[in-house]
């Protein structure tokens, strides 16, 4: 497989933002979508829209949102996109919500503390692609040998673009291998399922709610 190695624990980091990042990743989990700027402008008791766009602003910039350049509504916010995506999360007691790539999908129910079923399809031959999360473990996954492709990272990069549109489940080895020398421009490894469940959770168990929350 033509692909050069990044380090094995090359991990993203996502910025906290606080209250407001808080309350944008709750209204992902509990509606499927990203909150209104009115919703916002309400959520923080400001007198106008313009506050509470700015303060969305100042969440863009520390990068954990992303926001439409036209309306600047808030298009992404880790691990959750308002756009529709190859990866659904049916989370347990909510609704269908769309994560921007492989990890972040296996890394949301770890976030949200709650059990979900993440259904995707395979980047190379469009086969299904399941896992279950109770308890917070993996009970199940199929097929058997599904693995994760990770891109490489530099160090400027922005993951929503540059990295999540290729960071995608493969139904096997031998289909990622094949997808990976048809794309020789496409750099980085080939990940277990264990390995990305352990990334997933690495990055966003507690992104929502620190440890001493006990949320």
């Amino acid at each position: 497989m033509n692909r050069r190695e990044p380090p094995s624990d090359a991990i993203v980091e996502i910025p906290r933002g606080g209250p407001l990042h808080q309350f944008v990743l709750e209204a992902f989990a509990a509606t499927g979508h990203s909150p209104t700027v009115e919703q916002i402008r309400e959520r923080f008791f400001l007198r106008t829209l313009a506050e509470a766009d700015a303060m969305v602003a100042t969440l863009e910039r520390a990068g954990s949102i992303h926001r439409d350049p036209g309306d600047g509504a808030i298009t992404h916010a880790y691990p959750f996109s308002n756009e529709p995506t190859t990866h659904r999360v049916l989370v347990a007691g909510g609704p269908q919500v769309y994560a921007m790539c492989a990890i972040d999908a296996l890394g949301m129910p770890f976030m949200l503390r709650r059990d979900a079923e993440i259904t995707s399809a395979c980047a190379g031959c469009g086969a299904e692609v399941h896992a279950d999360v109770r308890g917070g473990q993996v009970t199940g996954y199929t097929p058997s040998d599904v693995t994760v492709w990770l891109g490489e990272m530099s160090e400027d990069c922005v993951v929503a673009t540059d990295v999540c549109p290729d960071l995608n489940f493969f139904c096997s080895s031998a289909c990622v291998d094949s997808w990976a020398a048809a794309h020789p421009e496409k750099l980085g490894e080939r990940l277990s399922f264990e390995d990305a469940v352990s990334r997933g959770r690495h990055v966003f168990e507690n992104l929502l709610y620190l440890e001493s929350d006990g949320g």
